[in-house]
C-alpha cells in the first residue's frame, strides 16, 4: 500500500490533444434537471391513486372482503392493474427520458426499473392465477379446464396469455443464474419483446377488463396513460437516433496504456454541438463490422473539449477488444451523455474520489472540475501499477488542485487483513468526511465497502455518489 502525497514539480498533462501550449476549450455543461423527487413522487401518486379508485369505485374493495369467489375475482382485478401500471412505469424508465436520466442518472433508473420488473412480473403471474381460478369457480369446472375456455372463448386472450409467457421468460433470462449464460444477443432480444409484450396485454385489457368496460371515464384514461407512455418512449428514441446521427464523429485516435486497457478520443464536425460534463459516459456504437448492432457505455477519462472525447476502455469481452482494434477515421454514434456522477452534486463542497480498474477514468475526468484549492483526496485501487491508467495525469491534477493521492496496490487476500476501507483507515486519510462528498467508481463490492466505512467515518448518505458498472 502507498501513499502518495503532492509532489513539487509535475509535468501538466491534463487532458486530451492540445493545439500547441493552447488548452482546448470545454464543451458546455450539461443542464441540470430542475426536477425534483416530490414532483416525481406526486406524479406517481395520482397514476396509482386514481387507476385504484376506478377499481375501488366500481366495488373492488367490497369484493375483496367478501369472501368466496368474490374475492378471488377482485384479486385478479387489482393484481391485473398492477401489473399493466408496472408494465407502464418500466417501459417509461428504460426510455431514459432526458429529466428523469439528468436528475438520477441511467444506473438510478436501470435499478428502479429492475425493481418494478420484479413486481409486474409477480403480479402478471398472480393476475392470471386468481383470473383463471375466478373462471373456474364461475364455471364450475377444473383450473386448466377454465384456462382453456378462456383462451378458446374470450377475445384478446390468446394474445394476453402470450404476453404473461413473454413477462416470464424476460424475467427469467434476468435471473443471475440464467443471464451468465445466455449471449448478450439473446437477452437483449428477449427485453425487446417488452415492448410486443405490454402491446400483446392491452387488447384485452379494455375489451375484458371490468374496470374499463362501461364505464367511458376509465377507459379514457387507460388510453391516456397507455398513449403518454408511447410518446414517451418515441419521443426519447428519436431524439437519441437524430442526435446521434447529426454530430457526425469519427475515431481520432487509439493508444494502448496497458495489455488489457486502451483510450479512444472521438472528434469531428458535431462535437461543439454537444453539452457534457467530467463524469458523465455515453453509450458508443462504432460503425464497424459486428460492432454496429450494440451500444456500449464508456465514460469520459478527460473533461470533454472542443478537441475531442476521450474514452479509456478495459477490454472485458469479445466486442470491448474490437473496438480497441478499430482504426482511427471509424464513424461512431454517440449516445448520451448519461449519469448524474459529476462534481455538480458536491454543491461546492470538496471531495473524495474514490476509483479501481477501469473505474479510475471518471474519477480521473472529474478532477478537472475541482477548483485550484479544492483540496481533493483521492483513493486508487488498483491489483498491479498497470492497471492504474493516466497515472501522471492524475498526479498532476491532484498536485494543482493541493490535493492528496493514496494508492493502494496489490491482490485482495494481502490488503484485506489491513481492511483498507474500514473507518479506522479512511478516518485517517479523511479526517474532514462530514465536510465532504464521495465519489466511488468501480465493482459492487468495492461500493459497498466503501460506502459503509465513509458512513462509518461520519458521513452522510446523501454525501456518498456511486457509478454503477454493473446494473
Amino acid at each position: 500500500m502507498k501513499v502518495l502525497a503532492p509532489q513539487e514539480e509535475f509535468e501538466s498533462r491534463t487532458t486530451g490533444a492540445r493545439l500547441g501550449n493552447v488548452r482546448p476549450s470545454r464543451l458546455p455543461r450539461t443542464s441540470v434537471s430542475r426536477l425534483r423527487t416530490w414532483e416525481v413522487v406526486a406524479v406517481i401518486t395520482v397514476v396509482l391513486l386514481v387507476t385504484l379508485g376506478v377499481w375501488w369505485q366500481h366495488g373492488g374493495f367490497s369484493q375483496l372482503v367478501r369472501g368466496g369467489s368474490s374475492t378471488v375475482s377482485s384479486l385478479g382485478q387489482v393484481t391485473g392493474l398492477i401489473a399493466a401500471l408496472g408494465a407502464l412505469f418500466g417501459i417509461t424508465l428504460t426510455s431514459r427520458p432526458g429529466i428523469l436520466e439528468r436528475r438520477y442518472g441511467l444506473d438510478t433508473l436501470l435499478v428502479a426499473h429492475r425493481s418494478i420488473a420484479i413486481i409486474t412480473v409477480s403480479a402478471v403471474v398472480l393476475h392470471v392465477f386468481f383470473a383463471t381460478w375466478a373462471r373456474s369457480l364461475a364455471a364450475d369446472t377444473s383450473f386448466l379446464g377454465a384456462l382453456i375456455d378462456l383462451a378458446l372463448y374470450e377475445p384478446w386472450m390468446v394474445a394476453a396469455l402470450t404476453s404473461a409467457v413473454l413477462f416470464v421468460l424476460i424475467a427469467l433470462s434476468s435471473w443471475h443464474v440464467i443471464r451468465h449464460r445466455l449471449s448478450y444477443e439473446t437477452w437483449y432480444f428477449l427485453h425487446l419483446l417488452g415492448y410486443l409484450t405490454v402491446a400483446l396485454a392491452f387488447g384485452h385489457q379494455v375489451t375484458l377488463g371490468s374496470d374499463f368496460v362501461g364505464d367511458p371515464f376509465a377507459l379514457v384514461w387507460w388510453c391516456a396513460l397507455a398513449s403518454s407512455t408511447v410518446i414517451i418512449v418515441l419521443a426519447s428514441r428519436v431524439k437519441v437516433i437524430a442526435l446521434a446521427l447529426s454530430r457526425r464523429l469519427a475515431v481520432s485516435s487509439v493508444t494502448r496504456d496497458a495489455e488489457n486497457i486502451g483510450t479512444i478520443t472521438l472528434s469531428g464536425p458535431g462535437i461543439r454541438r454537444i453539452r457534457a460534463t467530467a463524469g458523465q459516459y455515453f453509450l458508443m456504437r462504432p460503425l464497424a463490422k459486428g460492432l454496429w448492432w450494440q451500444a456500449h457505455p464508456f465514460s469520459l477519462s478527460a473533461a470533454p473539449t472542443t478537441d475531442g472525447l476521450r474514452f479509456t476502455i478495459k477490454a472485458l469481452g469479445d466486442d470491448s477488444r474490437e473496438i480497441l482494434r478499430i482504426r482511427p477515421g471509424t464513424r461512431v454514434l454517440l449516445e448520451g451523455p448519461y449519469g448524474a456522477f459529476t462534481a455538480d452534486r458536491a454543491n461546492g463542497m470538496p471531495l473524495v474520489l474514490i476509483g479501481c480498474g477501469v473505474g479510475i477514468a471518471p474519477i480521473r475526468a472529474i478532477l478537472e472540475d475541482c477548483s485550484a484549492d479544492a483540496s481533493p483526496i483521492v483513493i486508487v485501487r488498483v491489483h498491479d501499477e498497470t492497471e492504474f491508467v493516466h497515472r501522471s495525469e492524475i498526479e498532476s491534477l491532484v498536485h494543482e488542485k493541493g490535493g492528496t493521492l493514496h494508492v493502494l496496490c496489490g491482490p485482495r487476500a494481502q490488503l484485506a487483513p489491513r481492511d483498507p476501507f474500514g473507518a479506522v483507515n479512511l478516518k485517517a486519510w479523511i479526517p474532514d468526511a462530514a465536510n465532504r462528498h464521495a465519489f466511488i467508481c468501480g465493482p459492487a463490492s468495492l461500493e459497498f465497502a466503501v460506502a459503509r466505512g465513509l458512513r462509518a467515518a461520519g458521513m452522510k448518505r446523501s454525501q456518498v455518489h456511486f457509478e454503477r458498472f454493473d446494473v
